[in-house]
């Protein structure tokens, strides 16, 4: 999510895009979520594309290794 700040919403209008916290594990990279039984869900883009630039990361401290491992997934996840 980027953003600052979160808002607590009932519904969200068709068409607009939100956040949810905690689908993560269920969701791999998009989904639709509807409750009416007439929706149509939006088509998966196919396409490959090639890293434009590459960076090397390192923690200062090794004790920090699992958090930046668990940083780099959650980046994979919405990249």
């Amino acid at each position: 999510m980027m953003g600052d700040k979160v808002e607590k919403v009932d519904e969200i209008p068709c068409g607009n895009t939100c956040a949810l916290v905690g689908l993560d594990q269920y969701i791999v990279k998009q989904a639709t979520l509807t409750d009416s039984e007439h929706a149509h869900k939006i088509k998966l883009m196919k396409y490959s594309v090639s890293p434009i630039m590459k960076v090397a990361v390192s923690t200062p401290n090794g004790a920090d290794l699992p958090k930046l491992i668990e940083g780099l997934k959650r980046l994979s996840k919405s990249d």
